[in-house]
Parts: structure tokens; C-alpha cells; sequence
């Protein structure tokens, strides 16, 4: 998955390339008071950079995550 979709736990950062400084740059980042990111991209094609969703407690008491109990 690629882009700005923000309902998805991991998301890639989407690049446009800026002719005045032959260099990628980022746009349309998420917010920072829901995803942490995680990585770094040299330039648009190396793919490590992402975006993860993070949430201020532990996932078991996060109903959205696990609406069920776990039993362990």
C-alpha cells in the first residue's frame, strides 16, 4: 500500500520531485499524533521509509484493534 491512506496501520510516504533542486521530497505526510515514522528513503525508489500507527496504550485494551478479550 502507497499514498496518504491513513485508515491502514502502515503507510509509505509519497515523493515529487523538485525540479529547482533535483531531489525527491516528501508530501502529504500523516499526521504526527497518529503514526510514528520509522526509516529513511536516499531518494523516491529506495522504499524503506514508512509510517506506522501508534497507539497511546497496549493493543489489548484498544477496542478498534481487539474488539474480543484475548484469552492469553
Amino acid at each position: 500500500m502507497s499514498g496518504n491512506s491513513t485508515t491502514s496501520n502502515i503507510v509509505y510516504p509519497q515523493y515529487y520531485r523538485d525540479k529547482d533542486l533535483e531531489v525527491d521530497k516528501e508530501e502529504k505526510k500523516p499526521p504526527e499524533s497518529a503514526f510514528i515514522g520509522l526509516g529513511w528513503d536516499e531518494d523516491a525508489n529506495t522504499k524503506r521509509k514508512h509510517y506506522r500507527r501508534f497507539y497511546p496504550d497496549e493493543l489489548e485494551n484498544i477496542k478498534s484493534v481487539l474488539p474480543i478479550i484475548s484469552p492469553f
